[in-house]
């Protein structure tokens, strides 16, 4: 497509390495010059299409990969662990983004006719893009050279990417995740009580009746949408909340670990060990040795 080839050369020109944020509201960019993993993070609902290399993520018990020409969506905080598996110097991995505003969905749904789209119960999905959505993310990325109609003409080329994207084989999970009423609705209602209390212990019937199901249409409902069983999704929850304190309080493993909810230090260290791979003081040392950043925060862009 003519329209990606000169997305790409647009992007590349404005990514630095990793994350770029952009002066276009809930733009950015990402770029990696050599494979790599990628630290587990919470990301928040994006869109994430990629102009060139792959990209392999875990996402509870789904492994998803997706390559240049195809775009990622999310359409809740997705805990996931992943690795950039092509990508060089000379051929860097380079995608562009875009943070899902559901008011801004929810707005152009009640102005779009109604539209029989396949069912699905996933919070997620792969596709690849057509000339117009890539002909709309150019126009966007095009307005970085002409900062004063940024204002104006990004709000409008966003709601063009939305409106294709509502259109396209993503629409049914962006429709699903904009409802206020159904099943994905009542799902996200115990996504944010568990974001909100990850350090509650919890009863699984008092969540099934938050989310307003039965026990049994619930655990298939939220294992379906995150990939995860709702103690999984609150434990990742609250690994990854202890090792953002950690990496500012080092040395404090037993309170962080009470903080985020353990009541035992050895199911703790046993756990965040398995996630990330080492125990917490050796985790946390690497970190500060290597000066990167801590993970994003719950429900954070990722």
């Amino acid at each position: 497509m003519k329209s990606f080839d000169a997305l790409r050369e647009e992007v590349l020109a404005y990514a630095a390495d990793e994350l770029t944020a952009t002066t276009i509201p809930r733009v950015d960019f990402y770029r990696v010059s050599q494979p790599m993993a990628l630290p587990p993070e919470i990301y928040s609902p994006f869109v994430s299409l990629i102009l060139h290399g792959e990209k392999r993520l875990q996402v509870g018990d789904r492994a998803i990969r997706y390559s240049a020409g195809e775009m990622f969506t999310a359409s809740f905080d997705l805990p996931a662990t992943g690795e950039i598996t092509v990508a060089s110097e000379t051929s860097p991995y380079l995608a562009v983004r875009l943070t899902l505003d559901f008011a801004a969905i929810s707005d152009l749904l009640h102005q779009m006719p109604v539209t029989d789209l396949p069912a699905t119960k996933k919070g997620i999905s792969v596709n690849r893009v057509d000339e117009a959505l890539t002909d709309a993310w150019l126009r966007m990325v095009r307005l970085l050279a002409k900062p004063d109609e940024i204002g104006v003409m990004a709000p409008l080329v966003e709601r063009e990417i939305l409106y294709r994207l509502l259109q396209g084989p993503q629409g049914g999970v962006l429709r699903q995740a904009a409802e206020v009423n159904g099943h994905f609705a009542k799902i996200r209602k115990a996504l944010v009580w568990l974001r909100t209390h990850y350090a509650t212990a919890f009863r699984i019937e008092a969540l099934a009746a938050i989310a307003g199901m039965s026990l049994s249409a619930f655990h298939r409902g939220f294992r379906a949408c995150t990939g995860l069983s709702p103690l999984q999704y609150q434990k990742h929850l609250r690994l990854y909340e202890a090792r953002n304190a950690l990496a500012l309080r080092p040395g404090n493993v037993a309170a962080v670990a009470a903080d985020v909810g353990y009541e035992s230090l050895t199911q703790f260290t046993r756990e965040y060990a398995r996630l990330f791979g080492e125990p917490p003081a050796r985790s946390i040392r690497k970190l500060r040795l290597t000066g990167a950043e801590p993970l994003q925060g719950i429900g954070s862009q990722g």
